[in-house]
């Protein structure tokens, strides 16, 4: 008896682990989009999914972008956006540290090309949500 309800506890635990992963896995997050210009359109949240494919976002009627949220390889605790610029001149693909232990929260960081971003965990169900553009159908590009 002793060695089954060892055996239950233990597959329990290796269940909560796996579904753990998986809800890591599938983590919502917000990224505020700032393209960065004197008198010009306004920064768009976005929301993206960690480790989804790259997705093609319109920002504004002046901008667009190809973005990617993922981890980085080796150092799970850091969380990349890879990010190129479509329109209106496009630019090289980068690794934007976003989420980190030597990044505060909420921390603007810049592209090489002076766009902003910063990343917030999200909850879908939060008003914010509303107001953020989803990447769920939007067309996937090449970084």
């Amino acid at each position: 008896m002793r060695n089954m309800l060892l055996s239950a506890a233990v597959c329990a635990a290796m269940v909560g682990v796996a579904l753990a992963q998986v809800q890591a896995s599938s983590a919502v997050y917000f990224i505020d989009v700032d393209p960065a210009r004197y008198a010009g359109p306004a920064g768009q949240r976005v929301k993206l999914l960690l480790g989804d494919q790259p997705r093609n976002v319109t920002i504004g009627t002046q901008d667009e972008i190809c973005v990617q949220l993922q981890r980085v390889e080796g150092n799970s605790e850091v969380i990349s956006a890879r990010i190129r610029a479509l329109r209106p001149q496009p630019q090289m693909a980068a690794d934007i540290h976003l989420i980190g232990p030597d990044i505060a929260p909420g921390t603007f960081r810049s592209t090489p090309w002076g766009m902003l971003l910063r990343a917030l965990p999200g909850n879908p169900d939060e008003p914010a949500a509303e107001k953020a553009i989803a990447t769920d159908n939007a067309p996937v590009c090449t970084l």
